[in-house]
C-alpha cells in the first residue's frame, strides 16, 4: 500500500491530507478521498467535508456533498447540526440526508432546531418522517401555531402556509404519544378559523388513534351540539361507530334537538356520500321535530336519499306521509324523479317497511330486456 494512497490516508486518519486530495485531484481518487473522510465521519473529518461542500468549485463540491449524505458517525452529529444553520440551501440537503439517517436524540435535536427556519421547515420537515418521537410534538405544535396565527400575504404564500401544515399534521398523526394527541385537539379547540382542509385532516388524525382521540374528538364535538361546523368534522370521520357511542355517552339529555338540528344544517352542506351517516344519526336521536324536519328535507330533495326514506319508513308518524309523498312523485314529475319515487317504493314494500297501499297506485314500466324505465301513476285522479 501506497504512503500516497488513499487507502492509506484513511486508515492512518489523515483527515488533512485526505481533504487536500478531495480539492486538488480530479476524477475517482478525488471522490475516494471524499468518501473516506465520510466513512472516517468524526466531528474533525465532517467539518472537513462541509468545507469542501462549500467550495465554488463544482469539482470540489459535488463529490464532497454526496460524501456528506453517507455520514452514519454519530461523532459527526455536533457539526453537522452547526452547518444545517449556517450552510446555504445546496449545502442543506446533504446533511439533511446524513442527519436523517441517523437515530440518535442529538441528531433528533438538530432536525428539530431547524425549524425555527422558515426556510429549512419543508426539508427538515420530510426528514422527520417515520420518526415517531414523542420529543418531536412540542416544537411541531409551535410550528403549527405559528403557520396559522400569520397571516398569508398572497396566494402563493397560504399555499405554502398550508403545504407546512399539512405535513406537520402527517407528523402528529404518526407520533403515538399522548402529546400528539392533545395538540392535535389544541389545534381544533384554538383555530376554528383554519381551513377547512386542515381541520378536516386534524379530526382525521384524532378520529384514527384509537379510544383516547376519539374521546377528545367526541369531547369537542359535545361542547357545542349546535356548532354546525363541528357536527360536519363530525361526519368527516365517519363510519366510527366506537366514536358516535362515546358522543351519545356524553350528550346532556337536553341537547338532543339541538344536535338535531345541526345534523339537519349539515346535510345541506354535506355532499351525498356523507348522507347516510347523517341519517342514521337523526334516526337514533329519535326526535320528532328531527325526523320531520328530515321528511321535508327528503321531500324538497326529491327523493335523493334512499337511506333517508328508509328511515322514515320505519317509523309509524313519518311512513304514511312519506309514502304519499312518493306517490305524488311519481304522478307530478320528470321522468328522473318518478324512476327514483318509484323505486323507493318498491322496494319499501319488497323489504315489508310499508304495504301494498300506495304501491298499488303506481305501476312499473319497462323497455323489451324487461328492465323499469319508468313508473306511472294509475290511481284515482282527483
Amino acid at each position: 500500500m501506497s504512503w500516497f494512497s488513499v487507502e492509506h490516508l484513511k486508515e492512518k486518519k489523515k483527515i488533512a491530507a485526505l481533504a487536500r486530495v478531495a480539492r486538488r485531484s480530479r476524477g475517482e481518487r478525488q471522490r475516494k478521498a471524499a468518501q473516506a473522510l465520510a466513512d472516517i465521519g468524526d466531528g474533525e473529518a465532517a467539518r472537513a467535508l462541509l468545507t469542501l461542500a462549500a467550495s465554488d468549485d463544482i469539482a470540489v463540491w459535488e463529490p464532497a456533498q454526496a460524501a456528506i449524505c453517507t455520514i452514519r458517525n454519530e461523532a459527526a452529529v455536533p457539526a453537522l447540526c452547526d452547518a444545517l444553520l449556517s450552510s446555504g440551501y445546496n449545502g442543506v440537503k446533504c446533511v439533511l440526508a446524513a442527519l436523517t439517517n441517523m437515530e440518535s436524540d442529538l441528531a433528533l435535536n438538530g432536525l428539530l432546531k431547524a425549524l425555527e427556519d422558515p426556510k429549512l421547515a419543508p426539508d427538515v420537515l420530510a426528514a422527520l418522517r417515520g420518526r415517531n418521537r414523542a420529543e418531536m410534538v412540542p416544537p411541531l405544535e409551535d410550528l403549527l401555531e405559528e403557520l396559522t396565527a400569520r397571516e398569508a400575504t398572497g396566494a402563493k404564500s397560504r399555499l405554502w402556509q398550508q403545504s407546512l401544515c399539512r405535513q406537520i399534521l402527517e407528523l402528529l398523526t404518526e407520533v403515538d404519544d399522548i402529546g400528539a394527541i392533545k395538540a392535535l385537539h389544541h389545534f381544533l379547540r384554538n383555530r376554528e378559523g383554519a381551513p377547512v382542509r386542515l381541520r378536516v385532516q386534524a379530526a382525521h388524525a384524532l378520529a384514527a388513534k384509537g379510544l383516547p382521540g376519539e374521546e377528545a374528538l367526541a369531547g369537542y364535538v359535545g361542547e357545542k351540539f349546535t356548532d354546525v361546523d363541528r357536527v360536519m368534522l363530525l361526519m368527516e370521520c365517519m363510519p366510527n361507530e366506537e366514536l358516535l357511542d362515546i358522543l351519545f355517552a356524553v350528550m346532556p339529555p337536553n341537547s338532543a334537538d339541538e344536535f338535531g338540528q345541526a345534523l339537519m344544517a349539515s346535510l345541506n352542506r354535506m355532499e351525498p356520500g356523507h348522507w347516510k351517516y347523517i341519517v342514521a344519526l337523526i334516526e337514533r336521536l329519535d326526535r320528532d321535530n328531527a325526523r320531520s324536519a328530515l321528511l321535508m328535507w327528503f321531500v324538497q330533495t326529491k327523493a335523493a336519499s334512499p337511506d333517508a326514506a328508509y328511515a322514515l319508513a320505519r317509523h309509524g308518524n313519518t311512513r304514511p306521509v312519506l309514502v304519499k309523498r312518493l306517490v305524488d312523485m311519481v304522478r307530478f314529475e320528470d321522468q328522473d324523479i318518478r324512476l327514483r319515487a318509484g323505486d323507493l317504493l318498491y322496494r319499501l314494500y319488497a323489504d315489508k317497511l310499508i304495504t301494498e297501499e300506495g304501491v298499488h297506485l303506481v305501476e312499473a314500466k319497462t323497455d323489451e330486456e324487461g328492465k323499469v324505465t319508468d313508473y306511472e301513476y294509475i290511481g284515482y285522479k282527483d
